[in-house]
């Protein structure tokens, strides 16, 4: 089986991280990285000089609009969404393709990654969604197997970090739609890549569309409980400072009627 690498990265200095990921040449792993508002700047040597790599210039702005075009570049059996600070290994990238080959059924996977802030994971194979309890997915952890199927899957250009109306979700509502699609969707608890730093998830929320996002995918996933469950997530930011509960509250509740409102079943818009 092949595995392409869908690297998402922005700006001029965003190549700059792509080449400090020091890439793994590994047998039958590629790497395509989607490089919105590069400007006049030149992809660096190291990277222009290996038949693995390929850099496209894209002319979007949004994460998701970046991610959905590598997704449309892929041509390998497996699409593993990346960004451009991660670390990989050559056993870590065949674990993922050799996770799909045992797996025959398996259209989509959530792996784990570690680093100096990794996320608290199941410690069992399961089902996506309902999510076991405690989890919540992150984009860089996601892996498609390519079928006419799940060719279908798209990010939802709404949500993420640019898309100006929800800044974060990209990936609950991405799995939403395949699970409404029917696919066989499950969480391994395999380490896959390396990633330093906090994740939205874990940092000081600043930015109104981030809560909103939570409200507008708290509503998708959970629509018969939505009003329940996003005073105990605006209390749990509150726990963890990263937000004040009154303003969590409020702007959560804003997002959930929001996302009720432009758009009740993300998953069923037109690709």
């Amino acid at each position: 089986m092949t595995l392409d690498v869908l690297i998402a990265t922005c700006r001029p200095e965003g190549i700059l991280r792509v080449e400090r990921m020091e890439l793994p040449m590994v047998e039958n792993v590629r790497y395509i990285v989607s490089w919105q508002l590069s400007g006049n700047t030149p992809v660096p040597p190291t990277l222009a000089a290996r038949d693995d790599v390929e850099v496209h210039r894209v002319d979007s702005v949004g994460l998701s609009r970046n991610r959905n075009d590598g997704l449309s570049r892929s041509r390998a059996d497996i699409c593993l969404i990346a960004d451009d600070d991660l670390r990989y290994t050559p056993g870590r990238l065949k674990a993922v393709i050799e996770s799909f080959s045992a797996r025959p059924s398996m259209d989509v996977a959530a792996f784990m990654y570690d680093g100096s802030y990794s996320k608290q994971y199941p410690s069992i194979e399961s089902p996506l969604i309902p999510y076991p309890k405690g989890y919540y997915p992150s984009s860089i952890e996601i892996a498609v197997r390519r079928t006419p199927l799940t060719s279908r899957l798209r990010f939802d250009e709404r949500f993420g970090l640019g898309s100006g109306v929800f800044h974060v979700g990209e990936e609950d509502v991405f799995l939403l739609s395949g699970h409404h699609l029917g696919l066989d969707m499950r969480f391994i608890p395999v380490a896959i890549t390396s990633h330093e730093g906090h994740t939205t998830g874990l940092r000081r929320i600043s930015d109104p569309r981030i809560l909103h996002g939570f409200g507008a995918v708290i509503y998708y996933l959970h629509p018969l409980t939505f009003t329940l469950r996003i005073p105990l997530k605006a209390l749990r930011l509150a726990r963890k400072g990263q937000a004040r509960f009154l303003t969590a509250l409020v702007r959560m509740y804003s997002g959930a009627l929001k996302g009720a409102t432009i758009n009740p079943r993300p998953w069923k818009k037109k690709q």
